[in-house]
């Protein structure tokens, strides 16, 4: 097949003066584009980098009036407000190129970590307790049980999340919510401060026929107080965590095997109530009575070769680099050729 890859490359420069130090974080490194494309070579497909934004569009009319692509394999963070990572996917739907991961809906959906949790209680999918503080508002009374949890409402990879940001009493919560409205520019997400073993959970596929990839417990090193994924442990994972992947965690009995359902039945049922497409990846954290909850599902996962949580998921459950991108590309293509026996591309 003729693919493209769109993308958003990491600045090569730091964050400006006021700015956090995560401002670029969720952008993608050439390290990953390099790899995706090679993967994508070594599968036997022809690839072009058309990147985002005026690039993208160019390259998209210029092959417009060529051969058109077969398809998009989309990883474009995009820039701007709560949509932006739904920027692409919208353009490709607007000129009917299929492309790779969930629509515009499901990803801005997502996103929105306020939204997401209402719309996934609103499916009986259990979640802490929250509630949201406008981006200019003032913090007023908060009828939630400490140790609470803030971060930015549509943020990802970490951004707006440190080590501090369990807040152990109104003073602290003051604090840290001026913090991030001061440094996001958006509403502030608070919850009951789940302290049990956290899990992410990959998902590959669509409706009926998604399948869980593997389960991966994100176990702190060092046991000192509240453990929080944060942006300081995921940019020193090595020392900070160790990955404990299903097999391990049931050998060791570390979990159970009706826990182990349990948490992939979770994620499952994340994944098929926001209608991602193709691939996700489910955060779940337990309660204080050890019961999973929803943190927030990724539509668009990251897919660094080394380093991205749904690649060490992979690697960790027997699949290679190339196998992970291949069965995304698979499963994408199959909804492709669905949807192509009802509408035109």
């Amino acid at each position: 097949m003729r693919l493209g890859l769109t993308f958003n490359l990491r600045p090569e420069i730091a964050p400006l003066a006021g700015d956090p130090i995560d401002r670029y974080e969720e952008f993608d490194s050439e390290e990953t584009v390099t790899a995706i494309a090679a993967s994508l070579r070594r599968l036997g497909h022809e690839v072009e980098r058309l990147g985002w934004g005026p690039p993208m569009l160019d390259a998209l009319i210029r092959r417009a009036h060529g051969d058109r692509l077969d398809g998009v394999f989309n990883f474009a963070e995009g820039v701007g407000g709560r949509g932006r990572e739904s920027q692409v996917p919208a353009m490709l739907e607007m000129l009917g190129i299929p492309n790779t991961g969930s629509d515009p809906v499901a990803l801005a959906l997502a996103l929105d970590k306020g939204l997401a949790k209402l719309f996934a209680a609103g499916h009986g999918i259990a979640t802490a307790p929250f509630l949201i503080v406008g981006a200019d508002d003032p913090l007023g009374g908060v009828d939630l049980r400490y140790p609470l949890f803030a971060k930015p409402v549509a943020e990802g990879s970490s951004m707006g999340i440190r080590n501090n940001s369990v807040c152990r009493n109104h003073a602290e919560l003051l604090a840290l919510v001026a913090t991030l409205q001061r440094n996001y520019r958006q509403p502030v997400l608070i919850e009951e401060f789940l302290p049990g073993d956290e899990y992410t959970v990959g998902v590959l596929g669509n409706g009926a026929g998604a399948e869980v990839l593997g389960v991966m417990q994100v176990q702190p090193r060092h046991h000192d107080g509240d453990f929080v994924y944060s942006l300081e442990v995921k940019r020193d994972y090595l020392n900070q965590v160790e990955y404990r992947m299903s097999d391990e965690l049931l050998a060791s009995g570390a979990v159970s095997p009706a826990m182990l359902d349990t948490i992939r039945q979770l994620a499952l049922d994340a994944h098929r109530a926001f209608a991602c497409r193709d691939l996700s990846r489910v955060d779940i954290r337990c309660d204080r009575d050890g019961a999973p909850n929803f943190i927030e599902i990724n539509p668009l996962p990251g897919l660094n070769p080394l380093h991205s949580d749904l690649v060490w998921i992979a690697r960790g459950h027997g699949w290679d680099y190339d196998r992970l991108i291949a069965r995304i590309l698979d499963v994408a293509s199959e909804r492709w050729s669905q949807r192509a026996s009802t509408f035109n591309f």
